[in-house]
């Protein structure tokens, strides 16, 4: 059965250090493509923070990074094409060509997650028995099939649901509201206005699945 895994990988062991230590409040999101290139791997990065002076400033400066161009913004993020330096690369190669396919990669204060697809757990437990063998530093966050993975979140990131969730726990959604957004993001250690963006976005992702699977189950009907 298919096999999806979370993994995380410490800030030290993965790229971009540097800038998530200058700016501490930013999300990073890598743009997924179905083609792969070990010459220039994962080269889109979409990125979100309070303050995207201080972060163009420190992709520039990250030595991670020969080459950074803005190319546009959209809903509060910033969508950057990096070049890597070659340590750089062979640190994302390393992870693009596991022998499944990469979903999702985002780095936070705390750590990178990465969230990789796989055919099945045998070939999960060998990938990551070859990044152990090759000393990286990856720890197994959770395991589980992908139908039950979606079920579990209702599509959602895994940070969009933790968002959404503890929105909710701490009465967010209530009238008048039991918390405020910037409480929130006090509890998640980031700014405001990312707290603002998750919400948003996963209201807007939870939304639309919801219309999708309206009309389907209406168009099923006679």
């Amino acid at each position: 059965m298919e096999t999806v895994v979370d993994a995380t990988v410490p800030l030290d062991r993965f790229v971009l250090e540097e800038t998530i230590e200058r700016v501490p409040d930013v999300e990073l999101e890598f743009v997924q493509s179905a083609v792969h290139s070990s010459a220039r791997p994962m080269p889109f990065l979409w990125a979100s923070t309070s303050r995207p002076d201080r972060l163009e400033a420190a992709l520039r400066d990250d030595p991670s990074t020969e080459r950074v161009n803005h190319l546009s913004r959209d809903d509060g993020r910033d969508l950057y094409s990096i070049d890597w330096t070659a340590r750089a690369a062979g640190l994302i190669d390393g992870f693009a060509e596991a022998d499944g396919s990469v979903l999702d990669v985002r780095g936070t204060a705390d750590c990178w997650l990465f969230r990789i697809l796989f055919a099945d757990r045998a070939m999960a437990s060998e990938t990551f028995q070859t990044w152990c063998d090759a000393g990286t530093d990856v720890s197994l966050s959770r395991v589980g099939s992908l139908s039950c993975r979606e079920r579990d979140t209702g599509g959602l990131s895994e940070t969009q649901h933790t968002t959404i969730a503890q929105a909710f726990r701490t009465d967010y959604y209530d009238v008048p509201r039991g918390t405020t957004l910037e409480e929130l993001a006090a509890e998640f250690g980031v700014s405001h206005q990312a707290v603002s963006e998750r919400l948003r976005r996963g209201h807007s992702h939870l939304v639309e699945r919801m219309l999708s699977e309206s009309t389907v189950g209406s168009e099923g009907r006679p």
